[in-house]
């Protein structure tokens, strides 16, 4: 059996020139992470048969944890190894989901994410707000802040002939004018929900790794990746490429060239979409596995 992987394949063709590649069954997920993708996935593991083996495609800026995890507990109820391939962008949720695959599959271009959950902006605005940028803005006012008043601190004591204490008290004054107004913007209820949401990331990620495919990891390595994840990158886009995930422990390697062709070419058709492809033996295409690129 021939099968397009032309300009004019549509999506069915590609996953199922995938399927064949990958040995196993194809699920493709290119959306925000959220009730409609925990709605899709459902449906699809309902009408699956326990199947060994299952290729998720996993294309997505994030979204919110708890629907990942959903997603992960209705596939692994059905599969017995999830492989994650990553050919663009995993970020957040997405990646969080892939620390429940018993693999990760980076092509050339793949990039996980810090597990940066996103809230809603209390302002009333339509926009998400990065839980993570909350906590980096804090870090960095505080470090600007002991740095202004250190420099208050050695310039009255270059200046005027007090000692260290007396500094101290005379700078007070000064560095609240300073700091004052800035702290004055910080929202306790907006820093204290994506406190929340960072704490709510991290006990997920813990479970997931020892649940599934870190259980043989010590609790303090689990840890040490989920704090990483979530507390280790300075912002919500920074990539964390193929080696800097297999050097944080992730089970993650490269995938093959051929492979990482057919899911761009996959993704470039499939936005804002949820699409399933089961495995059927055809024999014209032999499975990649053997030809993956060395990290």
């Amino acid at each position: 059996m021939m099968m397009d992987r032309g300009e004019d394949a549509t999506i069915a063709d590609l996953m199922l020139v995938l399927a064949q590649l990958r040995g196993r069954s194809v699920l493709c997920v290119n959306r925000d992470i959220d009730l409609y993708c925990v709605e899709a996935v459902r449906g699809i593991a309902d009408e699956l048969d326990t199947v060994e083996g299952l290729a998720v495609l996993i294309e997505s800026p994030g979204g919110d944890m708890g629907c990942a995890y959903r997603m992960l507990l209705a596939l692994r109820g059905r599969v017995s190894d999830i492989e994650v391939l990553v050919s663009g962008e995993a970020k957040s949720a997405a990646t969080f989901f892939c620390l429940g695959a018993d693999s990760i599959r980076m092509g050339r271009y793949g990039e996980l994410g810090p597990l940066d959950p996103q809230t809603f902006d209390r302002s009333g605005r339509v926009r998400q707000v990065s839980s993570l940028e909350t906590f980096k803005t804090l870090e960095g006012l505080l470090d600007y802040s002991i740095g202004s008043l250190d420099a208050i601190i050695q310039l009255l004591l270059r200046r005027t002939p007090m000692d260290v204490p007396h500094a101290l008290e005379r700078a007070h004054p000064l560095f609240a004018a300073i700091a004052s107004p800035l702290y004055g913007q910080i929202d306790p209820h907006e820093l204290g929900e994506s406190g929340r949401y960072l704490s709510i990331s991290e006990e997920y990620a813990k479970r997931v790794m020892e649940r599934w495919a870190y259980a043989d990891l010590s609790d303090a390595n689990r840890q040490g990746i989920a704090q990483r994840l979530i507390w280790g990158y300075p912002d919500h886009g920074f990539v964390i490429d193929l080696k800097e995930a297999y050097d944080m422990g992730l089970k993650a390697k490269p995938l093959d060239d051929e492979s990482d062709k057919i899911c761009r070419d996959i993704l470039s058709k499939s936005a804002d979409s949820v699409e399933f492809m089961p495995y059927e033996p055809i024999g014209d295409i032999a499975p990649a596995h053997k030809g993956d690129r060395k990290c």
